[in-house]
């Protein structure tokens, strides 16, 4: 569509009310992708290592498991203090202070200097970033509704939030094409430089073209900001039926998810496939969930058919999921990436689709608090999960023939299906469509500049 400008006389005249979405919108989506992803490296960076680390270091693998578990146990102390902090500060001052946080990654690399001593610097490198995380993930349907029309605001939440897997899936990968099975101070220097330097660059790039908002809002819903009131919100939150089935459902899943990731190399060492199989299998989960999420977001743009769609997704990753304790066995190494890819492909998409699920029907609830309120039971049930988990894959630490639903498999099978069964009743409302529906009687325009 052209570019023009519709002066205020005669929008009033014609009484159409013009919207307007700017091409820079995409830069700054490139960005918030940026530091998002990068505060998600951080997050992986040992636990795709866990034997390689916990030998140079000289620690625990409980220890190991803590600085990727930081990420999640911090993760509403730092929602508290980002949804303190937006109701007096703009998105881009939210997102500058999470970026510094996120610099706390350079304090790792002092544990290189005595490694036998260097969990605490290691530990406190990490919980910098993990206070970080929610400042940028629960941001994800708000910064789309920003800066995005109806019509592209579902696609745009939708990579906004593979921002994060595509984080953990680097993160995955890179510590185990870098460190060796006899590590040296070269190696774990060269991975933490790389990912430190990484987390400056998004953050030089935020602190110089990153904005709040455009000149002029994108939709109806967007033309005044809600205003956060904790204690209201949170009450209203609670009481409402369908949000709080999302909640627990949606929470169960990421647990389980987190749990999974955080853990595949350990729940697939046993069948005899080593620390690079677990970040190339973990790199497949990104991928197949990035060509599915993104699809999934172009469908939502067209249709806006969330509680549909919720439900197709459910399907596939319970299937999925089965797949891969079936095949979690030796020797089936093509057979276990299909079934780790298809996990992806359909888990990765309830992430966008379970935000846009919870703003609609919470609205006008500011998006950052009911997503963020998702994140939060997610990544503590995550860290529950990844100790509880953990343990069972120690019940079990070699493969016997012919025995599939050992203690690992069923805790994540029964755990699959009641989370899937749990969000397949979910008939939460469109309040914020119907809300923009209502808003105006006659037909709206959008245009790009």
């Amino acid at each position: 569509m052209t570019d023009r400008e519709v002066s205020p006389s005669s929008t009033q005249v014609e009484e159409i009310p013009q919207y307007r979405v700017y091409k820079i919108r995409w830069i700054q989506l490139l960005i918030y992708i940026l530091a998002t992803f990068t505060n998600a490296i951080s997050g992986m960076t040992f636990a795709p290592i866990e034997s390689q680390t916990s030998k140079f270091f000289s620690v625990t693998t409980t220890q190991v498991n803590t600085l990727a578990i930081v990420f999640l146990f911090l993760y509403p102390i730092g929602t508290i203090i980002s949804i303190w902090l937006s109701r007096k500060l703009s998105m881009r001052m939210i997102m500058i202070i999470g970026s510094l946080l996120n610099l706390g990654s350079f304090i790792r690399l002092l544990a290189l200097i005595n490694p036998i001593y260097g969990y605490i610097p290691l530990i406190i490198g990490q919980i910098f970033p993990a206070l970080a995380a929610p400042f940028f993930l629960n941001s994800t349907a708000l910064f789309a509704a920003r800066w995005f029309a109806p019509s592209q605001r579902d696609i745009a939440t939708a990579i906004g939030s593979m921002a994060n897997p595509i984080g953990l899936a680097i993160g995955s990968l890179l510590p185990s094409l870098i460190i060796n099975d006899n590590p040296t101070w070269q190696d774990f220097f060269l991975l933490l430089i790389i990912e430190s330097g990484l987390t400056l660059l998004a953050t030089l790039l935020l602190l110089i073209i990153f904005k709040s908002d455009p000149p002029t809002p994108p939709s109806s819903s967007e033309e005044h900001h809600q205003t956060i009131n904790l204690k209201e919100d949170l009450v209203n939150l609670v009481l409402n039926r369908q949000y709080m089935i999302l909640l627990i459902g949606f929470s169960l899943g990421l647990a389980l998810f987190n749990s999974i990731t955080t853990l595949l190399f350990q729940l697939i060492q046993p069948s005899g496939y080593t620390s690079e199989d677990a970040g190339i299998f973990g790199a497949m989960v990104i991928l197949a969930g990035l060509f599915s999420a993104f699809l999934i977001g172009i469908i939502m743009d067209k249709t806006h058919a969330y509680r549909l769609i919720l439900k197709i997704l459910l399907i596939g990753a319970c299937g999925s999921g089965v797949f891969f304790i079936l095949i979690l066995r030796p020797n089936q190494y093509y057979s276990l990436a299909v079934s780790i890819g298809l996990m992806g492909f359909f888990l990765l998409p309830l992430l966008p689709v379970s935000f846009e699920c919870a703003v609609e029907c919470t609205y006008p609830i500011r998006p950052e608090w009911s997503t963020g309120f998702l994140m939060c039971l997610g990544n503590i049930l995550g860290g529950i999960f990844i100790f509880i988990l953990g343990d069972l894959i120690k019940l079990e630490p070699t493969y016997k023939s012919g025995q599939i639903f050992i203690p690992s498999s069923i805790f994540m099978l029964c755990f699959f299906i009641i989370s899937a069964s749990i969000l397949f009743i979910y008939r939460g409302p469109y309040l914020r469509l119907e809300a923009e529906r209502n808003a105006v009687k006659n037909p709206v325009t959008h245009v790009n500049i």
